[in-house]
């Protein structure tokens, strides 16, 4: 694995961190696009002893795999004013990671410049997958994976004002402050909800919070903050469009073939929202569910049932 930092063109104080994981021949490129609160480290993190991480496994399938941090996450710098009281309006919306997906596309094309563009994004990296593939013409094939789209998800209901459920709740400013066990509260809850922590490694656990822990270090030492991280909260901002059914693209301008992917115990990614992406999109597609997975079944002693789906995707779409 290969790390490189990259100057923002949207903010040129700031670098975008890149993990690449390549080969001498490739077949294709697949770029992977993270989500909400956990950084890039979980497309190039084993589930398990033994087993490959997503970039691993898709590299010895012959595919170049690259992922990023958008700014203000994971390895990335994080906008200035996270360095200020975080009273500003939420930071890093789709449109801004969006930004940092170009720049690592340069990044790509220079060193492929004829390679086909696989796109898969996680979760909120859905929105931003299927909002670039509607705005530009570069990818090949999309993978949606634990997509959220178009629906009034319950759990998203305190994003909104009480007072306009279309506003976002004037609680949430630029960015939050996040401690080491509320980090993967989602994954907890799922788990805890089939009594199903068997499925995930805790070594794997405890590798993934070392490691966003260590993002945010300096700064935590510096303002006595141990075991927290900032997060921006650009994304809160996006999931209550989707809450609203405002969906931040139009599936059905989607044209190249198209992928959705998730576990059947994800409450982020619900089924009756997906049923709905599928009837929207009206371009070439699939829909797989894995069985006995949550939203975070890429992290889980099964995730190679998604990975060989998504290779499976790719070489016969």
């Amino acid at each position: 694995m290969q790390s490189y930092y990259l100057p923002s063109t949207a903010a040129p104080s700031l670098n975008i961190a890149v993990r690449l994981n390549t080969l001498a021949q490739p077949k294709a490129v697949v770029l992977l696009l993270h989500g909400a609160t956990l950084p890039s480290i979980i497309f190039d993190l084993p589930s398990a002893q033994g087993q490959l991480s997503m970039m691993a496994y898709l590299k010895m399938q012959g595919y170049a795999t690259y992922s990023l941090d958008y700014r203000g996450y994971g390895d990335s710098s994080k906008p200035l004013e996270m360095d200020a009281s975080a009273g500003s309006s939420p930071l890093i919306t789709h449109k801004d990671a969006m930004q940092d997906v170009l720049d690592v596309m340069s990044f790509i094309k220079e060193r492929h410049p004829t390679l086909p563009i696989i796109l898969c994004g996680f979760s909120w990296g859905s929105s931003i997958s299927g909002y670039i593939t509607t705005h530009f013409n570069w990818v090949n094939k999309l993978i949606l994976l634990g997509p959220v789209y178009s629906y009034p998800n319950p759990q998203w209901q305190e994003l909104a004002d009480p007072k306009n459920p279309t506003k976002l709740n004037p609680g949430i400013k630029g960015y939050r402050l996040a401690a080491r066990e509320r980090w993967c509260g989602l994954w907890e809850r799922e788990l805890k909800m089939h009594d199903t922590f068997n499925w995930r490694d805790p070594q794997t656990l405890e590798q993934l919070l070392d490691y966003m822990e260590n993002t945010d270090i300096a700064w935590a030492n510096r303002t006595n903050n141990k075991g927290y991280i900032r997060i921006p909260t650009g994304v809160l901002a996006d999931a209550l469009r989707t809450y609203n059914q405002n969906p931040i693209y139009d599936a059905s301008k989607i044209q190249c073939p198209t992928l959705v992917l998730r576990g059947e115990n994800d409450t982020a990614s619900l089924s009756a929202d997906v049923d709905g992406l599928m009837n929207t999109l009206i371009c070439s597609k699939r829909r797989i569910d894995i069985e006995n997975a949550t939203h975070y079944g890429i992290l889980e002693k099964g995730a190679e049932r998604f990975f060989k789906v998504m290779v499976n995707f790719i070489e016969t779409a």
